[in-house]
């Protein structure tokens, strides 16, 4: 896939009134908006985003965690290189990942440019009612964050 389609799928998704709910969303691709029965997590968000579905047949996630794109898979792949993420620095249409930990739910979302992210999160649903925004990226700024690069996206 293209970066600016990556990019523009993302934009095209805020505004959308999409409510988050964790496990939904992501698994149409060609969907016109990520959300199943108007809902969605952050990973089914990166995924229809990158125009694939977030239970995948790719060798690494399967053996990780039964084919299912989600925020410690994609932590884990970027540290390995051994999936279809690779590391990265910052920049427009990478994502920035922290894995679940401390029995909280990581997060993942795409980077814009130097300040800004797009992500869908509970905690933009409560504040806008919309779980899919553009926000500061210091929401991502955690100790065990990684960068990373979805293989082949030019």
């Amino acid at each position: 896939m293209m970066l600016d389609a990556v990019l523009g799928r993302a934009h095209s998704a805020v505004g959308q009134g999409i409510r988050y709910k964790l496990g939904k969303g992501g698994m149409n691709p060609g969907s016109p908006t990520p959300a199943a029965g108007g809902q969605c997590d952050c990973t089914g968000f990166v995924a229809w985003c990158f125009g694939f579905s977030r239970m995948m047949t790719e060798h690494f996630y399967v053996r990780f965690n039964n084919g299912w794109f989600e925020t410690t898979a994609v932590w884990t792949d970027i540290g390995k290189s051994t999936g279809i993420m690779e590391e990265s620095q910052s920049r427009p249409g990478a994502v920035i990942v922290f894995p679940d930990s401390n029995g909280h739910q990581g997060h993942i979302g795409i980077i814009l440019d130097d300040t800004h992210v797009v992500h869908c999160s509970k905690g933009n649903d409560t504040r806008f009612g919309d779980s899919i925004q553009v926000t500061d990226l210091a929401v991502f700024q955690k100790p065990n964050r990684r960068i990373g690069w979805l293989v082949g996206l030019n």
